[in-house]
C-alpha cells in the first residue's frame, strides 16, 4: 500500500509539472555586472556657425549709390569704392550751395573728382543717376583713351585709381541735384588707358 501511494504521487508530480526541480543551477560568472559596455557611435562633425555679415551703417540712399557705382565698376575690372563720410560732407556742402542758387549745375573747386547730375526728382534715384553717367560709355574711345566732355562722367565712375566715394543730394522744387566726389580723382590726362578698361577685361582674367 505504501508502494502504491509512492507511485501515485510520482505520477501526479510529472503530470502537473511538479515544483521539485532539483537544486538550482549556477550560472557562469562572467565578471562584475556593472562593467562598462562599449557602444559604437558615429563621429559627428561639430556644426560651424558662420557669423552674419556686418550690417551697413550707411543711410539707404548712400548705400544705394555706392552699390550702383560698384556694380558698374566691376564690369570694367575696377575695385569697389569705399564710402567716405568726409568726402560726403564736402559733397553735401556743395550741393546745398547749388540748391540755394536755384539748382545750377556747376563744379566745385575741391581736389576731388566730381560728377554732378540734375533733373526731375522722379528720374534721379541713386541707380538712375549712376546709370545716367555710365551711359556716356557709348561716347568713349577705348582704343585711344583721353578725356572728353562727352564721356567724362563715365570715365570717372569706372576710374580704377579712385578708391573712395562720397555723394549727397538736394532739391529745388521738382528738381533734384546730385554731387558725387571721388578720391583720388579720375580723368587724369595720360592715365586713361590703364584706368578705364573695356568690359572685355573680365574675359582676360
Amino acid at each position: 500500500m505504501r508502494r502504491r501511494n509512492s507511485i501515485l504521487g510520482l505520477v501526479m508530480m510529472i503530470a502537473c509539472g511538479g515544483h521539485d526541480e532539483g537544486p538550482p543551477v549556477q550560472q557562469p560568472d562572467n565578471g562584475p555586472h556593472d562593467a562598462p559596455v562599449a557602444i559604437a557611435s558615429a563621429s559627428v562633425a561639430p556644426t560651424v556657425v558662420q557669423p552674419p555679415p556686418p550690417k551697413s551703417t550707411l543711410a539707404p540712399e548712400a548705400q544705394a549709390i555706392l552699390d550702383a557705382h560698384n556694380r558698374l565698376r566691376a564690369a570694367h575690372c575696377a575695385e569697389p569704392l569705399v564710402w567716405s563720410d568726409t568726402i560726403a560732407r564736402a559733397a553735401k556742402t556743395w550741393v546745398d550751395r547749388l540748391a540755394s542758387r536755384g539748382c545750377q549745375l556747376q563744379h566745385s573747386e575741391t581736389n576731388y573728382g566730381e560728377n554732378i547730375a540734375g533733373g526731375s526728382a522722379s528720374t534721379q534715384s541713386p541707380d538712375q543717376v549712376a546709370s545716367l553717367w555710365y551711359r556716356e560709355k557709348d561716347n568713349y574711345d577705348f582704343a585711344r583713351g583721353g578725356f572728353s566732355m562727352r564721356s567724362g562722367h563715365f570715365t570717372q565712375v569706372v576710374w580704377r585709381g579712385s578708391r573712395q566715394l562720397g555723394c549727397a543730394s538736394a532739391s529745388c522744387g521738382d528738381i533734384r541735384l546730385w554731387v558725387c566726389n571721388y578720391d583720388p580723382p579720375g580723368n587724369m590726362q595720360g592715365d586713361f588707358q590703364r584706368n578705364v578698361l573695356p568690359t572685355t577685361c573680365n574675359s582676360k582674367r
